[in-house]
Order: C-alpha cells, then structure tokens, then sequence
C-alpha cells in the first residue's frame, strides 16, 4: 500500500476553475461581457458626438475671434486716418478756455431776460427757489 499511496501523492491533481464548471455559467459570463461591450461602445459613441459638437463649436468661435480682430484693425485704422486729418481745435488744446464758453453759453443774455420781477419780495422768492433746487 505504501506504493499506491506514494503514487496518489506524487501526482497532483488538477481543479477546474468554478466559472468553467458548467456551459450555464459560460454562457452567463458571455451575456455579462456582451452588455459591457455594448454600454462601453454606447458612451464611445455620445462622447465621440459631444466632442465633434464641441470641435464645431470651437471653430465658430474662432471664425469669430479672428473676425472680430480684422474689424477691430479697420477701425483703429479708421480712426488714425480721422485724427490725422481732423484739424486741431484751439478749444481741444485750452480746457480752461473751453469751460469758460461752455458757461457763457449757459448764462442768459440781458436780451434774452424778458421781464424782470415787479418787487423786492418776487425777487427774494425765486433767489429763495432756485437755491433750493441747487
């Protein structure tokens, strides 16, 4: 018996993994792995969609940019061609000479007075009147 014995314990004996015990788990493992596959392959496809939205979106908005650019360049070149042949006003040069005919403007003339007030007491109450507003 010793050589019976020795000969069952030199031989190792294989076991099957538990998921090739039977064709039922086979076949559920091949319809687990069949629906990743195919959600996996379902967000390929919407992030594949959301980035060629976004690739177009892109292009646009630099279509716009660059377009944006050439006008502004148009413009301050317009603007340069103005200023360099707008003449120099002297009351662009003399701020304070300016501001003196912007309140001359604004001061009424003694022509432009039509009638004055009849009394003392007129007088005080628009004098009184206009300082409130002020």
């Amino acid at each position: 018996m010793a050589t019976g014995a020795a000969t069952n314990a030199s031989a190792p004996t294989k076991q099957k993994s538990k998921a090739y015990l039977s064709s039922v788990a086979i076949q559920s493992d091949a319809i687990k792995y069949r629906q990743k596959y195919k959600e996996l392959k379902r967000k390929v496809y919407e992030i594949e969609m959301e980035n060629d939205k976004l690739q177009a979106t892109t292009l646009r908005i630099k279509g716009n940019i660059q377009r944006l650019r050439l006008e502004r360049a148009i413009l301050y070149e317009r603007l340069e061609a103005d200023m360099r042949d707008a003449p120099v006003k002297p009351s662009a040069i003399d701020p304070v000479r300016e501001a003196k005919e912007s309140t001359e403007k604004m001061e009424p003339k003694e022509s432009d007075v039509t009638e004055e007030p009849a009394s003392k007491a007129e007088d005080d109450a628009i004098t009184s009147e206009l300082e409130q507003t002020l």
